[in-house]
């Protein structure tokens, strides 16, 4: 009888982690003024169905929200950057997450990584990070795909989605 006790404890803290899911840590900044923390539903890129081809408006369909979460080092919290980036990277270097692009300079790095599959990924997710701060994104939606998301990016940049997006954002605050 013991011994079963003893594997039910050994499973419990085998299964507990410390790294936590990008979920968690959205959830657990949400409040930190430190952060910023922002929803942004695909209907706010101010994209036209009417301007879109029978592709892109299937790509936008797929897609509901992007998640931002950000971090600006200010004199006050720079000491808090390290420890921050430690955890994100933590977070989207776990073996959960599937790397499609890296980038590195100088000045920023960035990395763009899924989870599930290429063909039907449950999240997609971007981690950029420079020396004032960092910028986590992730793409939320059903039925998504990479050339989806790659097709929305096109209509996005042709549409002047991302303008329109910061126009209705700057009218928030």
């Amino acid at each position: 009888m013991n011994k079963f006790w003893f594997y039910i404890v050994a499973l419990a803290l085998v299964g507990c982690t410390t790294t936590p899911s990008i979920q968690e840590y959205y959830v657990s900044k949400s409040e930190d003024p430190n952060f910023l923390v922002v929803d942004i539903p695909t209907s706010i890129l101010g994209i036209g169905n009417n301007s879109l081809s029978q592709e892109e408006e299937e790509a936008l369909s797929s897609f509901q929200k992007l998640n931002v979460l950000l971090f600006r080092k200010t004199a006050t919290n720079a000491d808090q950057l390290p420890a921050e980036l430690s955890v994100v990277r933590s977070i989207i270097d776990n073996k959960t997450f599937e790397p499609l692009l890296v980038m590195s300079d100088r000045q920023y790095s960035g990395k763009l990584v899924l989870e599930g599959t290429v063909d039907n990924p449950d999240e997609i997710v971007f981690f950029g990070s420079a020396d004032e701060g960092f910028v986590l994104l992730r793409l939320i939606g059903r039925d998504m795909q990479v050339e989806k998301a790659m097709i929305l990016a096109n209509a996005i940049q042709r549409g002047n989605g991302l303008q329109n997006a910061a126009k209705a954002l700057s009218g928030m605050f």
